[in-house]
């Protein structure tokens, strides 16, 4: 054999390299550049970059994994810039109240990095959707508002001399849902799972493998969940032996924010993904 087909014959890929590959991906708490990917242990040997790329430009094109291009979070995953963005906005207009403007930098700055024309643009879109909506000069999520809705109540009844205090104002307003509307939610949480099953069965790379929750996140329906119902959802379709949630086995030493990406059942375990039954 002749030394050049001896060279080549070294460098072919392996067809089970491909499938590793988007496995690490799939499960990856944050876009992962080609540089690691090349060196992951399981391929057996070190791939070269034009390789890793040519093995995942068909999954990029297909919109099954995404090309991260932003600062120096350029790399693959499974959940694109714009819906990360989406979830970004939602998270934080629903915890705080906050102006456009910061709103949307601290959406960008958070890691990864995201760039601040798709931030804006996202906002745009969740605008326009009826979503979020601005008010008093802050952006509020119409769905949780409670953010809002605190600082003006404050600042109302301060006008008239009251200090009722922040925790009065919260409880009063987690309360303030009739009983009535429960079998509603109850409903909502029901139709969520059977969807969130069908879209786990469509984005499993084979039948019974695992599909994990960011990747859940990026089907159109999915994305649109508050991350309660999202939550419960999942934990019903455990709980009705459809399906089978995979432990995180060190949540609890992760950031806060990336304890918000997964499921959690409220009591200290955290859920990384999902198997159908």
């Amino acid at each position: 054999m002749s030394p050049a087909r001896t060279r080549s014959a070294a460098l072919a890929v392996t067809p089970d390299a491909k499938p590793i590959l988007l496995e690490v991906i799939d499960v990856a708490l944050s876009p992962i550049p080609a540089g690691e990917l090349c060196k992951i242990p399981a391929l057996g040997r070190k791939l070269k970059l034009a390789q890793v790329k040519d093995l995942l430009n068909d999954e990029v094109a297909a919109g099954r994994i995404f090309l991260w291009t932003t600062a120096k979070s350029k790399g693959y995953w499974v959940r694109d810039e714009a819906t990360v963005a989406r979830d970004r906005l939602l998270q934080l207009a629903g915890s705080e109240a906050l102006p456009a403007k910061e709103l949307e930098q601290r959406v960008a700055k958070e890691a990864p990095c995201i760039a601040p024309k798709i931030v804006k643009q996202a906002r745009s879109q969740l605008e326009a959707g009826k979503r979020l909506r601005k008010e008093a000069g802050v952006i509020v999520d119409v769905e949780r508002p409670q953010p809002y809705l605190e600082s003006e109540i404050t600042n109302l009844l301060k006008r008239f001399g009251i200090e009722p205090g922040a925790e009065r104002i919260r409880a009063f307003l987690r309360n303030d849902a009739p009983q009535a509307i429960a079998p509603t939610l109850d409903s909502a949480v029901e139709d969520i799972a059977d969807k969130m099953l069908a879209a786990t069965e469509r984005l499993a790379f084979s039948p019974g493998a695992s599909v994990t929750f960011y990747r859940l996140r990026q089907d159109l329906i999915m994305a649109a969940v508050p991350k309660d119902i999202f939550d419960r959802a999942a934990l019903l379709l455990q709980q009705s032996r459809r399906a089978l949630l995979n432990v995180h086995d060190h949540a609890a030493s992760l950031p806060r924010e990336e304890q918000e990406r997964l499921v959690t059942d409220g009591r200290g375990t955290y859920y990384v993904s999902i198997v159908v039954r």
